[in-house]
């Protein structure tokens, strides 16, 4: 429920690691968006190999430069971004979500809150900076990403305020994709237990790089600030009061592999003292409700769509028998264990070349 980066570069190597590793779905928060849109459409039709995508788009503060991110200043830009990025326009399909990024001001972001409500459009993301959580939770915002807007409302005030604002987020129904995934490998240094060496082979060099050149920089400070900043008590909060958790990894961040690193945040997640089984409904039966889709999805019923990953062993006994994968059917298409093997080693020889 929370990657990056469906661009053909990115992609080659992670849809079908998402596939091997039973991820038959994944909400995309948004790159490029046509390109994302193109891998959308050469999935479903079944031209490549990789997850059911949602699609978004960002929105951020003008501060921001980067070009994938539409840029609103006013309450006029908000409004129009909406209209610009989620409507339909001449039969082509656009995002089907807005992401808001943190520098977003806040005129821009309560006017596209409005316009989003009023023309149906969701819009999830990061609080901005210029916006409380509570009032994002009003205004609609559909789900907050990873929890550091939480600890941010959170840090420096009463437990009763804290909880005030937890119980504010299970009342409107505001999701909480926590991203506990992302943050292990700069909280334990990156050694070798939180960078996973042994995947390496599956990530390209340029990728790779990136993740190495951020490791080598890393000071003993900032690993210690997010071990303090960081812990499994404010996800127990949250699944205590009843707030929906859905399972995001935030890949491409540093080290976390698209695919594998679900797997991860499942046992994260049940570190965090969720069940096993409340764990795989934030991967199951909860995104397909966000999404309105439990019609279809989220459930092993008849008549649902045949996304489905068989297990060699019980992981309702032990939340790390998600990874014993003995096949995966991805929208009625049968991967069995020696297709799945197939689909690692093309990843594997495709980088070497």
């Amino acid at each position: 429920m929370h990657v990056h980066g469906f661009l053909y570069v990115f992609s080659d190597f992670a849809g079908p690691l998402m596939i091997a590793n039973g991820v038959t779905g994944a909400r995309d928060m948004g790159y490029y968006i046509d390109t994302t849109l193109r891998w959308k459409r050469d999935i479903a039709a079944g031209k490549v190999i990789g997850p059911r995508l949602v699609t978004g788009v960002r929105v951020d503060g003008p501060v921001n430069k980067a070009r994938f991110i539409a840029h609103a200043t006013t309450a006029e830009d908000g409004a129009r971004a909406v209209d610009t990025l989620a409507r339909k326009k001449d039969g082509k399909p656009r995002a089907d979500f807005i992401d808001i990024e943190n520098r977003l001001p806040r005129a821009a972001y309560f006017a596209l809150a409005r316009e989003a409500s009023k023309i149906g459009v969701a819009f999830a993301g990061v609080v901005p900076e210029s916006v409380s959580v509570v009032e994002a939770s009003a205004a609609g915002q559909r789900s907050l990403e990873h929890e550091d807007d939480l600890m941010r409302a959170c840090r420096n005030r009463s437990g009763s305020t804290c909880d005030s604002v937890i119980r504010t987020l299970a009342r409107n129904n505001t999701a909480v994709t926590p991203t506990l995934v992302k943050y292990q490998p700069l909280a334990h240094m990156f050694d070798s237990a939180s960078t996973h060496p042994d995947w390496a082979k599956y990530v390209p060099g340029l990728v790779k790089g990136g993740w190495i050149n951020r490791a080598s920089n890393v000071a003993k400070g900032d690993s210690m600030s997010v071990r303090n900043y960081f812990s499994f008590d404010r996800t127990r909060q949250l699944h205590s009061a009843g707030v929906k958790l859905l399972a995001g990894t935030d890949t491409p961040q540093p080290f976390v592999f698209p695919g594998f690193s679900l797997h991860d945040e499942l046992g994260l997640l049940v570190r965090a003292g969720l069940t096993p089984l409340e764990a795989l409904q934030t991967a199951t039966i909860n995104p397909a409700e966000f999404f309105g889709m439990q019609g279809a999805l989220g459930t092993v019923e008849q008549g649902k769509v045949a996304d489905l990953v068989l297990l060699n062993a019980n992981p309702l006994e032990n939340i790390a028998n998600t990874k014993r994968i003995a096949a995966v059917i991805a929208n009625g298409r049968l991967f069995d264990r020696a297709a799945l093997n197939a689909l690692l080693q093309h990843v594997e020889t495709a980088l070497k070349r």
